[in-house]
């Protein structure tokens, strides 16, 4: 019976453990709402691509929608801490890393293919 008891405890303990390890999954409200894009950078400098163009909508259930001009995605977003976790769906998951968030402003940096673009959004 002591045995048993023992077993039990360090099951217990293997999967408090193991849970403690996972990260946990985040919605910042702060993110919830619909965004206009405003700046796009290219190492800091104009894009000449038109922000404007680009509209996000976060959900409070985990849920977003993107347009940029024509091309529309929807999909599963979440946040860990400084990161913004997009997965399209029928696509992997991707990151950007928010630079700035508050309740009227949304900027995050992405690497496109070496290329360091960061966007500024404001709220709708």
């Amino acid at each position: 019976m002591k045995y048993q008891a023992f077993i039990n405890g360090i099951l217990i303990a293997a999967t408090c453990a193991f849970a403690g390890c996972q990260a946990p999954e985040e919605h910042n409200p702060l993110v919830v709402g619909d965004w206009q894009g405003t700046e796009w950078l290219i190492f800091d400098k104009s894009s000449g691509m038109d922000a404007s163009q680009v509209h996000f909508g976060f959900q409070e259930d985990g849920r977003y929608s993107a347009q940029f001009g024509n091309q529309q995605q929807q999909g599963v977003w979440r946040t860990e801490r400084d990161k913004l976790y997009t997965t399209e769906d029928g696509k992997k998951e991707i990151m950007v890393k928010i630079l700035q968030l508050d309740s009227l402003r949304l900027v995050f940096e992405m690497n496109r293919g070496g290329q360091k673009e960061t966007l500024k959004l404001e709220k709708k």
